[in-house]
């Protein structure tokens, strides 16, 4: 492979690139900029290709299309940078414009596909006395001279000046991306300058070798670097786009700019304001503007439309003589904050009010520093309702510890109950979140349920005290009903369940106890001679004389129809023995129910624990087997009694 193959393949293959980052960004179209540079590159494409063509060609006719190529690119990419640098700088070119400045490229296009029958781009002849084709003539043509080669270096030096004098018109982090262009464009220029000027061979055009080297910066600036993506804003279109009248003035008060929001608001042209004293603008009317010049501080006024404004003065930092000396006047339509905060201050009245009056308990607490410098959160407002349920003077909340107020509040449980709220109330503040919980206060020896409920507003925590004495009072009661027989009073088998079960895990482990199956043996006889009348009174009797025979810790159940069960807990076996007894002896008894005087004598199982079981299930199998077994017993004996009515576990 000779040298100029080697050069063709490069060229041919930078091409290529250039056509894909050209795709690319014509495919986007996200950003600004992009469509016209990708145009530019599809256009560097056909220079470099049509330098390709040149070099490889073996006839006339196909060096004419790569000199056309050639052309194509010469004539068009000043233009399309043109129009590329001034929507990359917020500047578009009008499409009228761009018109009129293509119609010196494409004459030069056609004059160059059709130099043959003219020389007005060069003179012939196209090969030299080697036979190699000339890609720079021996002699340019006229039109060459002295009109596409002025044109083409006007535009591209006023595409390059619309980067640079651009730079200072936006802010200077993105300036960046100004000068990086404004870089990239100094080696194409310089080398098409010195093939111009007859630098270099002449029959190798080497400017599309310079745009393959010049490839990886391209790729770099568009992919690396982004440049596209982060296109500068120009200070100018910040200023007219602010949605907020600004007006600048000089050291002499006159009017030196405003923007398009500060002609809506004075009704007046900018270029009837310039160089108009600011008294012309504003007159009396408006003394706020004239005492936030001379004081500096923001003043706040209220145009004839009845709005607010908040008007703000500032002096300009610039070392330019026109504007040193100057003053920058911001004005901000606040008209609906004025009217928030008025809607505010009337709702924080009505909302004290309401919270005054509030039958709930309220307290705000908030941080602050104690003289050592640790954070405390502490009251810093209490109404009428709190004081109430707290048992304190309102005045005496004011700035107490919230910890203290906790304990205040659950002054009527345990110390370790307490102790457990105090705990989830500084979880909740430490994270901070929500808090519900019951606490039971006690003053003065009357007891009152509440219901704390803390939420953090803000970086303060406000603290909710509900009376929910009656609705627990009516929890118990439902409880109560859930759980009881109806009949007698005792507990029903849930509630013996329940009560029996806890009782039994809140034990010892070296508890010891008993459990009694109580059955009434002739109750069904009874109830079917004598009605459900005198057995219902019967079984309130019997459940009486449990009572009255057991203790008032033991727990007392009726599971259903004649049987009843007994827990009886903290006592060794042979003081549950006695107990048992005795309710054999009192369940003996007869029973006087109006005129009639009835026997209903009752069998008795016996189980201990831990001898037997430990666990309530199986304490009442095994005392419902030894009830059983004593039932047995005494079937078809007329004279049962005593302990013949007693039966223990095995």
């Amino acid at each position: 492979m000779n040298l100029t193959v080697a050069i063709s393949a490069l060229l041919i293959f930078s091409a290529a690139c250039y056509l894909s980052l050209a795709v690319r960004l014509v495919a986007a179209r996200r950003e600004i900029g992009s469509v016209p540079i990708g145009g530019l590159f599809v256009l560097v494409s056909i220079w470099v290709m049509g330098g390709a063509i040149e070099l490889l060609s073996s006839t006339f006719t196909v060096f004419t299309i790569g000199r056309t190529a050639h052309f194509i690119g010469t004539a068009l990419v000043p233009v399309v940078a043109y129009a590329c640098f001034r929507e990359y700088t917020g500047s578009n070119a009008r499409f009228r414009t761009l018109v009129l400045m293509m119609a010196i490229p494409t004459l030069s296009i056609i004059l160059a596909a059709t130099n043959a029958h003219h020389e007005a781009m060069w003179f012939l002849p196209t090969v030299n006395a080697a036979g190699e084709f000339l890609t720079r003539p021996e002699q340019w043509g006229p039109w060459f001279l002295y009109v596409h080669l002025p044109y083409s270096y006007a535009v591209m030096g006023a595409a390059i000046y619309t980067l640079v004098a651009h730079s200072t018109a936006v802010a200077p982090a993105q300036r960046r991306g100004l000068f990086l262009l404004v870089a990239a464009c100094i080696v194409p220029l310089a080398t098409i300058a010195a093939y111009d000027m007859g630098f270099g061979p002449d029959t190798i055009s080497y400017v599309p070798i310079a745009f393959a080297a010049m490839l990886p910066i391209y790729a770099w600036l568009i992919l690396g670097e982004r440049i596209i993506e982060f296109t500068p804003l120009a200070y100018e279109t910040v200023f007219q786009n602010m949605l907020d009248p600004v007006v600048v003035i000089d050291e002499n008060c006159r009017v030196i700019g405003l923007n398009q929001t500060a002609e809506s608001m004075l009704s007046v042209d900018e270029a009837d304001a310039l160089r108009e004293p600011l008294e012309k603008l504003f007159g009396d009317d408006s003394p706020e503007v004239f005492e936030a010049l001379n004081s500096g501080k923001p003043q706040k006024m209220m145009t004839t439309t009845g709005r607010f404004l908040h008007v703000q003065a500032s002096k300009i930092s610039s070392s330019r003589a026109s504007a040193r000396g100057g003053q920058v006047l911001m004005f901000r339509d606040v008209s609906d904050v004025e009217k928030a905060q008025s809607e505010v201050r009337k709702n924080e009245k009505l909302l004290r009010t309401l919270i005054d009056h509030s039958v709930n308990g309220i307290i705000r607490f908030r941080w602050s520093s104690g003289d050592d410098g640790s954070e405390h959160l502490r009251s810093i407002f209490a109404n009428a309702a709190a004081g109430k349920f707290l048992g304190m003077e309102v005045d005496t909340l004011a700035d107490c510890a919230a910890e203290e107020i906790v304990t205040a509040a659950a002054s009527g449980m345990e110390e370790r109950d307490v102790a457990a709220v105090l705990r989830e109330f500084a979880d909740a503040v430490a994270r901070p979140s929500s808090l519900d919980v019951e606490v039971l206060h006690r003053h003065k020896g009357a007891s009152r349920w509440l219901r704390m409920i803390c939420e953090p507003v803000g970086d303060d925590i406000a603290a909710t005290f509900v009376d929910i004495t009656d609705s627990k009072a009516k929890e118990r009661q439902m409880e109560s009903i859930a759980t009881s027989d109806p009949l007698t009073g005792v507990l029903n088998r849930r509630g013996f369940e329940r009560d029996a079960a806890r009782r039994l895990s809140d034990s010892a482990d070296d508890a010891t106890g008993a459990l009694l199956f109580i059955d009434l043996n002739d109750f069904k006889q009874i109830n079917d001679q004598w009605g459900h009348e005198v057995g219902d009174q019967l079984l309130t009797i019997a459940s009486e004389r449990l009572r009255k025979s057991l203790r008032s810790c033991d727990i007392i159940g009726r599971p259903g129809g004649d049987e009843f069960v007994a827990l009886v807990p903290d006592v060794d076996a042979e003081v549950a023995e006695q107990l048992a007894s005795r309710l054999t002896g009192s369940l003996e008894e007869p029973y006087r129910i109006g005129r009639q005087r009835l026997q209903c004598a009752a069998s008795i199982g016996l189980a201990l624990y831990p001898k037997n079981a430990n666990t309530l299930t199986g304490l009442l199998r095994e005392a419902d087997q030894a009830m059983y077994r004593a039932k047995a017993r005494c079937r078809g004996v007329p004279d049962t009694g005593g302990r013949d009515l007693l039966e223990k576990a095995l």
